[in-house]
């Protein structure tokens, strides 16, 4: 007994050592890189990625700040599909809920890391990789003066994308002084200190080629383009325009209206003689606009297909009536978000629910996080499928009322309802009335 309370010392001593305590990540905001969506175009994009693939991606990822910034819809089909996740509800479940270590653990978890302050933003950072390659978030503690804890959760801290880099071949991340500014110093982010979530699918390429937003870069640009060009084309031919006439050999009549038309944008009229013909014409801008709408409606698209697997929900487009394209789709969206809390919360469990209860001295297993429920579709099937199976004199075993609880998403316990009591003047059902009774025939 004595050897294995100092073997258990000497671990915790151990990890008390390597316990991230103080922050590392301090960076300031006014060293990021400027703007590149001003001077952006083709060559300049191809020149951005060639550097990433060589492992520097400082531009790459500044690049994609400026996309989400000033790309509106973008923008809105991320914080779609992180509120998807972020905006039901947590349910943390004990790993074995038959096991009692299991079951204080999951309580505990859910009272001393769901329930801090940096919990949410922390999430919604990790969800970022979804399109990002990979999204880091530094955890660090102190010492607790709870009763039961030797440690607590200080903070989750989002690492920015400014400092990772790939330069010696894998993801390290670049040292910051006191004033936060990177340093030529890197370093390999360790387990113990950082959760990094990688949200994508895209898992054989390397994060250094950009992940799933490298596709929206060219429909992004072309996008906003096609948007500078339609305002321009709109502020020059939306508006009438003024034509004047004059004689072949009147020059004097000419230099006459080159002053007026030059003095139009001021004085918002002409004056002219009798003898001038002055005529207002329209531009035919919409056939052309239009053209310019149908392309950025494209675009942006293509964009919702990526980011929430269909376009319907951004966009308003007849399908037809009975089509099933609505029910589809939404099928689509419902499978976006029940992978990204999957594996959201495969992370939190390996590696910050885990560290959590080791560094504790806790006995129960990491519990599962679960975000959200079924749709409402599914849930009026479960109910169908029980009261059939209440109608064919068949009921749901006790262990079963946790599957169905993790499916709902709230618990579900079964109801104490006396048993039903045959009524007045009714008889049990019983084999004896199968027998059959001897015929008897009246003389």
């Amino acid at each position: 007994m004595p050897y294995f309370q100092d073997r258990a010392k000497a671990i915790l001593a151990y990890v008390a050592n390597f316990l991230p305590v103080q922050r590392r990540t301090i960076y300031n905001p006014r060293l990021m890189p400027s703007s590149l969506a001003a001077t952006l175009d083709v060559d300049r994009v191809h020149d951005i990625l060639s550097a990433a693939e060589s492992g520097e991606t400082e531009m790459l990822f500044a690049l994609y700040q400026d996309i989400l910034l000033a790309g509106s819809h973008l923008q809105g089909r991320l914080g779609d599909r992180k509120e998807a996740v972020l905006s039901d509800t947590l349910n943390v479940q004990p790993y074995d809920k038959a096991n009692a270590d299991d079951v204080a653990a999951a309580e505990l978890v859910k009272l001393e890391l769901t329930k801090h302050d940096d919990w949410e933003d922390a999430c919604a950072h990790l969800l970022d990789s979804v399109l990002w390659p990979v999204s880091l978030i530094e955890k660090t503690y102190k010492p607790s003066t709870k009763p039961g804890l030797r440690y607590e959760l200080a903070s989750l801290t989002p690492v920015p994308y400014q400092l990772l880099t790939y330069i010696e071949g894998r993801m390290q991340l670049r040292e910051t002084d006191a004033t936060g500014s990177p340093t030529s110093t890197r370093f390999d982010p360790a387990p113990t200190r950082y959760i990094v979530h990688r949200g994508h699918l895209l898992k054989a390429v390397p994060d250094n080629w950009g992940g799933p937003m490298r596709s929206l870069i060219f429909w992004w640009l072309l996008c906003h383009m096609s948007r500078d060009w339609w305002a321009r084309f709109l502020d020059r031919y939306g508006a009438p325009f003024v034509v004047g006439k004059y004689d072949q050999a009147d020059d004097a009549s000419r230099t006459v209206l080159e002053r007026a038309f030059a003095l139009a944008t001021k004085l918002g009229g002409l004056v002219v003689s009798k003898e001038t013909e002055v005529e207002i014409k329209q531009a035919a801008a919409s056939d052309s606009g239009e053209a310019y709408k149908t392309f950025i409606d494209l675009c942006n698209r293509e964009t919702s297909k990526l980011v929430l697997g269909e376009t319907l929900s951004s966009d308003a487009q007849a399908t037809g009536m009975n089509s099933g394209n609505a029910k589809a789709q939404a099928g689509k969206r419902d499978e976006k978000r029940a992978g990204d809390a999957r594996r959201l919360a495969k992370t939190l469990r390996n590696e910050l629910f885990k560290q959590f209860l080791e560094i504790n001295g806790i006995k129960g297993r990491a519990p599962v996080p679960i975000w959200g429920s079924v749709s409402p579709e599914e849930i009026v099937a479960i109910c169908s499928t029980l009261d059939s199976l209440t109608g064919a004199g068949l009921e749901v075993d006790d262990e079963a009322l946790a599957i169905i609880s993790e499916k709902v998403g709230f618990q579900v316990r079964r109801s104490e309802r006396p048993a039903p009591v045959a009524g007045p003047g009714v008889l049990p059902f019983s084999a004896s009335s199968l027998k059959k009774k001897p015929m008897t025939r009246s003389i």
